[in-house]
């Protein structure tokens, strides 16, 4: 280790946690290289030796320092769906993420999480008006009284209460205006955990 300089290696160092918190993933040896003024492998040597002295962790592509785990553990990327689930009449929507936001796991938990901005007005008695952010924990089974984003006798897809009749479960609007939708068959895709709306 005498013949690496850690002036370099600090350099090598924070450019990744700034460049980390800039794009939200680490910088390729390449890159590091190119910034920095240095050879691709004199970089991936630096990163190496880094990595044996605990100085970050390296596994041949990806780094990581403490800074960056703490950040992941605290906040997630999760995607945001524009026009998947409608809070309406059962379509079929391709979803597509519009954008991805940071989540804190302390408020929001640990479970695989997706966003979607609702439309329509069949939630409304629930709180859930048009262009809301519904956090959604994706599951495949959900409770009885759970609001849900679930397939319908593959008919499409919607945000609605779970009930159980019988065989059958009942999807129902939380507005008096609207009948509820009885289907035979369900596929649940994940269970609504959060509202996120400006008041």
């Amino acid at each position: 280790m005498r013949h690496k300089d850690p002036e370099l290696m600090r350099k090598i160092h924070d450019y990744a946690e700034e460049y980390y918190f800039s794009k939200g993933y680490s910088p390729a040896t390449s890159e590091i290289a190119a910034a920095i003024g240095i050879s691709r492998t004199t970089a991936y040597n630096y990163l190496v030796a880094m990595d044996k002295i605990d100085m970050i962790d390296y596994d041949g592509k990806l780094i990581s320092t403490e800074r960056m785990r703490k950040s992941s553990e605290i906040n997630r990327s999760v995607g945001i769906y524009d026009t998947a689930i409608p809070c309406g009449e059962l379509e079929t929507i391709e979803a597509a993420v519009s954008e991805y936001v940071d989540l804190p796991a302390s408020i929001f938990g640990n479970g695989e999480l997706f966003i979607l901005r609702t439309r329509g007005e069949s939630m409304i008695d629930a709180g859930i008006e048009p262009g809301d952010l519904v956090v959604i924990e994706k599951k495949e089974t959900a409770s009885e009284g759970d609001i849900v984003v679930a397939l319908g006798d593959n008919t499409g897809n919607s945000l609605k209460r779970l009930i159980k009749k019988g065989s059958k479960y009942i999807l129902h609007p939380e507005n008096k205006d609207m009948e509820d939708i009885t289907v035979n068959h369900l596929e649940i895709q994940g269970v609504a955990r959060f509202v996120i709306k400006r008041i």
